[in-house]
This record gives structure tokens, C-alpha cells and sequence, in this order.
């Protein structure tokens, strides 16, 4: 995944992650609590379709936004680009995607609209505005996400088939399943099998989203504050190939992971090992 992407108009390549949204139950909550934790501010926005949209902002550049679950559920949502959002929800829908949210325009961001997979995920499809501004791979942004699926052939079919990705399989003595999805010779995204033996009957597939840690203060630091502010822990920090890693739960619990790339291990685990549902 790249780094700051802070050109308005700047050409995304389809497929690209260019965008994450919290759906939450507490949209007050949650913004105090990823404040406390990140020091992200915020801009509101109020729509006369789309209701209550808040953006978050790290040091001035849009990093997410926030918005009021319909469905009691909290969970952190992936964007991926496309320069033609009604032709690629058609593609994805003649591969078994239906469309959960219609497409609907937000002012400086662009079209939207979600989608669910045939994986049984839900990932959302952004067209860009000129105006789009997003910024990745820093401390309190997004630097990598991963797909947790028990559909893994189903997952990297689906995928590959809508943006053109290839997947790389990697496994090590304990642990398969996890793939990287490239386009050209650029890391996506990775897509993570679901062990059954973890799995409770209520366990959904979703995205894991990784948010970047300040090296300076690192993953363990940060994970103390995220209890302070009433966060849960899912999974204790441990070193990985990505960096320092830690799995928590927000306030509204909403999943989400975070990571100081600054400390990646080449003997790390390649993902993580969350056991999916508490």
C-alpha cells in the first residue's frame, strides 16, 4: 500500500484502497475514543440523504469517516476504487455481489456505494471526486488491511477476477492460509483463512483494517491508551512480517488492529490470529 495521497484528481489504479469508514453504534463515542488515541479532529457534515457524516482528519488530511450504524452492529469498512462505479457493482454483481447500500455522493469525497461478496464480506466501491484527498501509511491512517474469510478460494476468485489481482499464497510451519493480493508487483491487500476450530457460530467474515502507530510512542503504548479509553483488547501485541501488531475492539466494538511498521520482523507471524468473535 502507498503513502500520502494528497493530490486532488490523482489517478487511481481500480482495485486500489482508497478509503475507510467507521459504521458505528456511538458516533460521539467513537470519535472520542479514536481522538484520544490517534489526536484525530474532526469536520461534520450533514446531508439531507445521507444523514450525519463526519470526517476524520490527522494533521489536516482526511483519514476516515464516521458515521451512525442502521444495523446495531459496529464495524470498520474498506473502500476500493473504481473509475466507473455503476460498471464495476454490474461486474461484481454478474460474479454474485449484491449491493447492500445504493450509490450516493458525498460532497469532496465521491460516489459510494457497498457491497456484499460472494466471500460473504462486505467491502465498499468509491469513485473518486477530483477533490479526494486520503492519507495512508502514516501514524493514525491506514496501512494495511486484510480479509478474514472461511471462503478463501471463493475470496481471491471474486477479487481477482473484479480488480485483476494475483494472489501470492504464504504459510509457515504454523500457519497457512494467508494470501497477498498484488496489482503489477504493488502489495493490495491480503486475504486471511478462517480456522474453523476458532470460529463461534456467530463469526462473520470482515476486514481487519491496520492503523499506523507513531514509532515513537509504539503498538504496547498505544494499546494502554486504548484500554485507558475503554478499548478491548482481542488479540496481545506481537511481533510480526508487518511490524509490532495488536488486535483491539473500540468502545462501540468495532474491530480494528494496530501497527508500527517500524518494528517488522522478518521471523514475525505474516497475519494475525484473531479468533474471530468473543
Amino acid at each position: 500500500m502507498g503513502t500520502r495521497s494528497d493530490a486532488p484528481g490523482e489517478e487511481l489504479r481500480a482495485g486500489t484502497p482508497c478509503w475507510i469508514e467507521l459504521i458505528t453504534t456511538n458516533v460521539d463515542k467513537a470519535c472520542e475514543f479514536y481522538s484520544g488515541l490517534f489526536g484525530w479532529e474532526y469536520e461534520t457534515h450533514r446531508d439531507p440523504r445521507a444523514g450525519l457524516h463526519v470526517i476524520a482528519l490527522q494533521e489536516g488530511f482526511p483519514v476516515a469517516s464516521i458515521r451512525e450504524s442502521a444495523d446495531g452492529r459496529s464495524q470498520w469498512r474498506l473502500f476500493l476504487a473504481t473509475e466507473n462505479s455503476s460498471a464495476t457493482a454490474a461486474a461484481a454483481g454478474r460474479l454474485g455481489a449484491q449491493i447492500i447500500v445504493p450509490r450516493s455522493r458525498v460532497p469532496e469525497l465521491g460516489v459510494k456505494l457497498v457491497l456484499s461478496s460472494p466471500a460473504d464480506d462486505e467491502f465498499g466501491l468509491l469513485e473518486p471526486d477530483e477533490s479526494w484527498q486520503f492519507d495512508v501509511g502514516l501514524p493514525g491512517t491506514l496501512v494495511w488491511a486484510e480479509l478474514v474469510t472461511i471462503k478463501a478460494q471463493t475470496a481471491d476468485h471474486f477479487y481477482g477476477e473484479l480488480f485483476g489481482y494475483t494472489a501470492e499464497q504464504f504459510g509457515t510451519e504454523h500457519r497457512t492460509g494467508y494470501a497477498v493480493w498484488y496489482l503489477d508487483d504493488e502489495s493490495m491487500l491480503a486475504r486471511v483463512s478462517m480456522i474453523r476450530e476458532h470460529m463461534s457460530a456467530e463469526a462473520r467474515p470482515h476486514w481487519l483494517l491496520y492503523l499506523g502507530v507513531d514509532e515513537a510512542v509504539g503498538t504496547d503504548e498505544v494499546v494502554h491508551r486504548a484500554v485507558a479509553l475503554d478499548g478491548r483488547i482481542r488479540v496481545d501485541p506481537y511481533d510480526s512480517s508487518l511490524g509490532r501488531v495488536a488486535v483491539l475492539r473500540d468502545p462501540t466494538g468495532a474491530r480494528f488492529a494496530l501497527v508500527d511498521p517500524s518494528q517488522a520482523s522478518e521471523y514475525g507471524s505474516a497475519g494475525n490470529d484473531d479468533p474471530y468473535d468473543d
